[in-house]
């Protein structure tokens, strides 16, 4: 199915860009489907589903779309002089190329969606029942999934449910709180008609896709209630369709692919449609760029072994700041020190030579972590999405990349219910599934202290899903955007570690007032140093601006406030 989505496209996109016109001969076209007939049978309607699909292949900066939000996050970076960067650093405005892609690409995806299920009846006569009511359903569900992105990154957007004319183009913004009404309806309308059966390598819309969805919706917009009911009705489904993968590290590989705690994934096919992560996210020695980093502050988050923060671990030791962690840390991170893509990855500026593990046997080799311009800017790469099967292929990838998975659900579900106040047994164990799985094994969690349980689940959700594009929507709904949007993105010293740790806050955020940072100028050897300042203004930044020529075109859209 992989595979079929990806080709059917090629046929489906000719057919919803074109524009039909009238002909005194009305002639069809005799060797493609014609926008007058098309949808008239069950073979056109699946070919029109897998166009729906399409949208979801969206790349900003060669990434997926849905992972590149941690980049403008407290704990990502994009090294290049980009659009993206801009955003993160606080300088954007309408004219963010970025920005317009989004926008474009999730629109476009809504109107391949609102075409199917405007002209879908064509065919109903036609086309089994279950058939037609499962395509109809996969419709609903990506546009429900479309506003989703966009109502989180824009808030209000133009509610579009139908196709438009050139002439009722001109349409004002829908508020956030409706748009949120209408993507829950849908959600629940579509589930009914969505089949069970959890198959990840086939990247098609479920049930539990539906609920999972509507749980992260509803917790987004504090509908607590309606995240948990959402959350729990996933839940049921464990053991029989969603299960914790054993290896955290195998869900973001080739070889956790058919995993059971996948719920929805983007799916790409070799030769077809690729992505850019291995470059993205690899290391120089593995002819890769890095071009997007993780901050250095966030290899400081994870807990010890012990349960407890680094600055309040007896087990951390700042000479071997990576050992006695959370497991997450080295399953998220390539850090100094580790084995990664098959290099030794050792960024310490004197390690002019490595291990090269590829080659039999084992060879040194130039060190380019420590002697390349763009290697160390922060000293540690992202582990996930960057598989060695890549490795000669750097800009071919077709891992797929996960949209929601089952451990979120239960975060979801933790989350909503202590923010009800309704904390009970099944809060902790949610939270302590997610901690305790084969690979992680990390102390449980057993407070039942509102205020204490609402910072470890936000924690969590750091440790957990770091590196998957969640963490821009966490920061902005908690109101810490404005705190940690405020600091500088770190880098290791380039020849030492600091003497002692940060001082990590009830959020997980490193702070490092006690720890020499280089200022400009100075040399990084002994120093933190400042890869980027940034500046984040809370009455504006927490929205992208709409793009500018939605606002030049369309007098009857208003802009964000700043902008």
């Amino acid at each position: 199915m992989k595979s079929n989505i990806i080709r059917s496209f090629t046929i489906i996109l000719l057919i919803f860009t074109s524009v039909s016109c009238d002909d005194y001969l009305e002639k069809f076209p005799l060797n493609n489907p014609s926008d007058a007939t098309f949808l008239t049978n069950e073979t056109e309607l699946n070919m029109a589903i897998a166009g729906c699909y399409n949208g979801l292949w969206l790349k900003i900066q060669e990434m997926p779309f849905h992972l590149v939000f941690d980049a403008v996050t407290d704990i990502g970076w994009d090294r290049n002089g980009s659009a993206l960067q801009a955003i993160g650093r606080g300088s954007t405005d309408s004219r963010n190329s970025d920005g317009l892609t989004f926008w474009t690409g999730m629109y476009q995806g809504i109107a391949k969606c609102n075409y199917v299920l405007a002209n879908m009846s064509r065919g109903e006569d036609k086309i089994p029942a279950a058939t037609f009511a499962q395509a109809r359903a996969e419709a609903r569900f990506l546009r429900a999934l479309y506003y989703h992105y966009l109502i989180e990154i824009f808030g209000g957007v133009p509610l579009v449910t139908s196709p438009l004319a050139l002439s009722e183009a001109q349409i004002p913004r829908t508020s956030k709180e409706d748009v949120v009404d209408f993507i829950l309806e849908e959600l629940d309308q579509c589930a009914a008609d969505l089949p069970q059966a959890n198959k990840p390598t086939l990247g098609r819309a479920t049930k539990g896709a539906a609920w999972a969805l509507k749980s992260r919706v509803a917790l987004y917009n504090q509908r607590w209630d309606e995240a948990i009911s959402a959350a729990q009705k996933v839940m049921a489904l464990e053991g029989t369709e969603y299960l914790l993968n054993s290896s955290y590290m195998d869900l973001f590989q080739y070889a956790g692919q058919g995993s059971k705690e996948i719920i929805f994934s983007v799916q790409y096919l070799k030769g077809t449609n690729m992505h850019a992560m291995f470059r993205l996210f690899g290391s120089r020695n593995a002819k890769a760029h890095t071009n997007k980093k993780p901050a250095y502050q966030l290899a400081d988050t994870w807990e010890c072994t012990d349960g407890k923060q680094i600055d309040e671990s007896p087990l951390f030791d700042p000479k071997n700041p990576y050992k006695n962690r959370d497991p997450r840390l080295a399953y998220t991170l390539a850090v100094s020190g580790s084995l990664f893509l098959g290099f030794q990855f050792e960024t310490h500026g004197d390690s002019i030579k490595c291990w090269d593990y590829n080659q039999s046997p084992a060879k040194r080799i130039g060190n380019l972590e420590a002697t390349h311009a763009y290697a160390t800017f922060t000293g540690i790469c992202w582990r996930k999405y960057a598989d060695n099967l890549d490795r000669l292929a750097v800009n071919e990838s077709d891992l797929n990349t996960i949209i929601i998975r089952y451990a979120e659900v239960l975060l979801n579900y933790a989350e909503a219910k202590i923010e009800a106040g309704k904390i009970d047994q099944s809060v902790l164990d949610a939270i302590n599934k997610v901690r305790q799985r084969a690979s992680v094994n990390m102390p449980l969690i057993t407070t039942t202290n509102a205020e204490e349980l609402r910072f470890a689940v936000r924690r969590e959700r750091k440790y957990e899903l770091s590196g998957e594009g969640l963490r821009l929507f966490d920061i902005r709904r908690w109101k810490l955007a404005e705190e940690v949007m405020n600091l500088p993105v770190l880098g290791r010293m380039k020849k030492s570690y600091p003497a002692i740790p940060p001082v990590v806050d009830k959020w997980g955020t490193s702070h490092y007032e006690k720890i020499p940072i280089a200022q400009q100028g100075e040399s990084s050897d002994f120093k933190m140093r400042v890869v980027e300042l940034r500046s984040f203004d809370k009455n504006r930044d927490y929205l992208w601006p709409i793009p500018y020529i939605e606002i030049d075109t369309n007098p009857v859209m208003e802009q964000n406030p700043g902008y």
